[in-house]
């Protein structure tokens, strides 16, 4: 698990990616004291509710912010088309012995296609 003093860091790397140079402006937005905003870029302690707020005004993603996971602006494109979450939905209502076929099959076909492309 990642320390507090690199989610620190990656807080400073969203400010600077975003051009809030100034602590005392993103704490202005933020309704907090510079000295939060400070603790927060040293590694200190930041509620779930801060967080999601400074996620929000930094535009970046809450999953990288908090848990270095993903990108900082992984949030901005859902990776699913509509009609593929649909089709997820579909699958999970099928019982499991037909989705263990389906991805049996799915394997197979990327098999051939590794396969094809050497």
């Amino acid at each position: 698990m990642k320390t507090n003093r690199d989610r620190g860091q990656r807080i400073r790397q969203a400010m600077k990616e975003k051009r809030f140079s100034k602590v005392q402006a993103l704490a202005v937005e933020l309704d907090v004291s510079v000295a939060a905003v400070s603790r927060w870029q040293n590694g200190g302690h930041i509620s779930l509710d801060h967080i999601c707020l400074l996620a929000e005004r930094l535009d970046v993603s809450l999953d990288w912010l908090l848990l270095e996971r993903g990108t900082l602006d992984w949030h901005r494109g859902s990776p699913f088309q509509q009609s593929e979450l649909q089709h997820i939905a579909f699958l999970r209502r099928q019982s499991p012995r037909v989705r263990a076929i389906f991805l049996d099959l799915v394997k197979a076909l990327g098999d051939g296609a590794d396969s094809r492309a050497t």
